[in-house]
């Protein structure tokens, strides 16, 4: 997307049962700095009768920035069967920045809590190229203090209000 295209559409990736807060803290600060519009997460927007994974590729397509939200437990979480939810193409976080990084949509990588950065190896192939990108580190203790340095990035690659 070229730069006097871009939509200022930011989208919050995250596994709700291990990175809530730290989702809904960061969907709230972002809200203060940009049009709530612009800020998207969860899947509760998808119509009833919607493709979820077509949902979800279009509204990713359509923007600036993908947020990983990535916990202790991103890597290794479990589907209700036992398999490794990441292993399974249609798992919706999978599908969310798996979209971001073909379409070359700035991902950017946030670590919560403690958790490291993946490493390509323990990834499916089309997440792979998320284990070399620069990570943000979040916690609740420090969220103030971690903020700054993304609000300072989503400046510099010209993502703003649209209003």
């Amino acid at each position: 997307m070229a730069l006097g295209e871009m939509s200022g559409q930011i989208f919050i990736s995250h596994r709700r049962e291990e990175s809530q807060w730290s989702a809904k803290s960061l969907y709230d600060r972002l809200c203060r700095d940009f049009d709530p519009k612009q800020i998207l997460m969860d899947v509760d927007s998808i119509a009833l009768d919607a493709d979820y994974i077509k949902a979800i590729e279009k509204t990713v397509a359509g923007c600036d920035l993908l947020i990983a939200l990535i916990g202790n437990n991103w890597l290794s979480s479990k589907d209700e069967q036992g398999g490794r939810r990441l292993d399974n193409p249609e798992d919706f976080v999978r599908v969310e920045i798996g979209t971001a990084l073909k379409r070359d949509i700035l991902v950017i990588p946030v670590l919560v809590d403690g958790a490291s950065m993946p490493r390509s190896t323990d990834l499916p192939e089309d997440l792979k190229s998320l284990s070399r990108r620069n990570a943000l580190r979040i916690t609740d203790t420090s969220f103030d203090g971690d903020c700054p340095r993304q609000k300072n990035f989503l400046a510099n690659n010209s993502i703003t209000v649209e209003i």
